[in-house]
């Protein structure tokens, strides 16, 4: 059954009766051109019928889509609606190349919050991220972040009308999405329209350089014989355009210290501070922030084939920190205290490029008199690739967005969802009512069950069976990590002296 038409902005929508929700899907945030910032949609005054989910951003296997009108939004808010309700803001991953907002139904979460949902879709691998400003392009440079800020800016405008608080909104996401979520927390553009985040499985390296942005641009524009005219690129075929890419990307996994093809970019303009420069100067501190990961992200990306570049530059990082010896110690020092399940390789690449950034940032966030949680999780779901790799990149996401019993369906990465056993919606609804709990109030849990993470108990809270808390800064893992930090920090100081 139709809704009754909704007013927006732009012009009225008609969404569709979900049992006791009401889902508005593909409706139009903005609109733009390729390589040019997002604009506002034409206004239409004739009802709008937004009961499916818009056009895909371009992406692998989706190069069919029409890229001019996959700026769109999907809300789902509660039929019976007495006061405003909170609002979820949520980013989707997929490694800034793929995803978008259709494989996240956020009817469950809405009636149980209850709590207005919002998923978006923004533009992916070289339309949204490719930094070509400096090439001739004067507008083209962290365009999906602002895609993302005008997101934004429509529900922050229009999110009354469909129930939900405006001066409630939780900016979220996961993997790439998540980094989106700490950039764009920064934004001065952003201040006052979100109240809290939450950033599931953020890269370590969640801001990129502009030097390395532009060498990526550089090296695309070569790879498509375009150095003398980059402003053709506009007009090149999309598979054309992603095929170059992905070549360019492989010889950067080999090349390049960083190995990254894209993400958000310190350009100067858009994104004019490091993002955890801004949490450590206090300038958010009144927004509470809560930061997780899975226990073992990197499996994942050890099991693909070939085995993801992140695998080889992590290494390398690590290495160029620390040096070969204290690469060896430190791997020495996993394979001693590795459980029996545990890949010692996996779990030491797993806290450099996840764990240990994570809680570097909720160090600054706390310190700068931020209120920040810290959350792993731990539990296997019993759903492909989970089943077979454990709680992996994802396993999170998957419980998050259960429709308990089950899991649901993800029809842009091609995943089936299906039952779930006991222990999964055991975990899962922990996991469910600790987020909804947080975007209506700003905190998951009671502070008995969960504190707030402070400088020097620093407590990371474990969602598996049972749900418990444990120290972060303990075991000779986190002990090693210090001392090797701490002497790098002081050769680099006597270096700099």
């Amino acid at each position: 059954m139709l809704t009754n038409a909704v007013p927006t902005t732009n012009g009225p929508v008609i969404g569709a009766e979900q049992g006791a929700v009401r889902a508005f899907k593909g409706v139009p945030f903005a609109t733009a051109r390729r390589f040019a910032r997002a604009m506002p949609r034409p206004a239409w005054t004739e009802p709008r019928r937004c009961t499916d989910y818009g056009a895909y951003a371009p992406q692998p296997g989706h190069l069919d889509q029409a890229e001019e009108s996959c700026l769109s939004l999907n809300i789902w808010t509660p039929s019976e609606v007495d006061r405003p309700l909170p609002v979820m803001f949520f980013i989707h991953g997929g490694a800034f190349v793929t995803g978008g907002g259709a494989d996240y139904d956020g009817a469950f979460l809405a009636k149980h919050g209850p709590a207005v949902i919002v998923t978006i879709n923004y533009r992916l691998g070289p339309l949204g991220f490719l930094q070509l400003h400096r090439h001739g392009l004067g507008e083209a440079n962290n365009l999906a972040l602002q895609d993302a800020l005008a997101a934004l800016d429509w529900v922050h405008a229009n999110i009354a009308n469909f129930g939900g608080d405006p001066d409630a909104i939780t900016l979220s996401g996961q993997s790439a999405g998540a980094s989106m979520v700490i950039a764009l927390a920064t934004l001065p553009q952003a201040r006052g329209k979100f109240s809290r985040a939450l950033a599931l499985s953020a890269p370590g390296r969640t801001i990129m350089s502009a030097d390395h942005a532009d060498e990526v641009a550089r090296r695309v524009l070569d790879e498509l014989e375009l150095a003398r005219d980059p402003a053709a690129i506009a007009s090149v075929a999309l598979p054309k355009l992603f095929a170059a890419v992905e070549r360019v990307g492989r010889r950067l996994a080999d090349e390049t210290e960083s190995g990254t093809v894209f993400g958000p970019v310190l350009d100067g303009t858009v994104i004019a501070r490091e993002p955890r420069d801004v949490f450590a100067d206090g300038s958010l501190r009144d927004i509470p922030l809560w930061l997780g990961s899975c226990r073992d992200e990197m499996v994942m990306f050890l099991k693909s084939t070939p085995p993801a570049a992140m695998i080889r530059t992590t290494e390398r990082q690590v290495r160029a920190a620390f040096g070969d010896a204290g690469w060896e110690r430190l791997l020495s020092y996993y394979r001693a205290t590795a459980r029996v399940d545990e890949d010692p390789y996996e779990a030491l690449l797993s806290d450099a490029f996840w764990h240990r950034p994570m809680a570097d940032l909720a160090r600054l966030h706390a310190a700068a008199g931020g209120a920040v949680w810290l959350s792993r999780f731990d539990h296997r779901p019993a759903l492909e690739p989970f089943l077979s790799q454990g709680p992996t990149h994802g396993a999170d996401n998957a419980c998050l967005w259960a429709h308990l019993p089950d899991f649901i369906d993800r029809p842009i990465l091609k995943r089936k969802g299906g039952p779930m056993t006991p222990a999964d919606i055991d975990v899962a609804a922990r996991f469910q009512a600790s987020l909804l709990r947080f975007v209506t109030s700003g905190v998951p849990d009671v502070a008995e069950a969960w504190p707030r993470f402070e400088l020097p108990q620093e407590p990371l809270a474990i969602f598996g069976q049972p749900f418990h808390i444990v120290p972060l800064n303990e075991g000779v893992r986190s002990r090693l990590w210090v001392e090797l930090s701490a002497s790098d920090n002081n050769k680099k100081m006597r270096e700099a002296g």
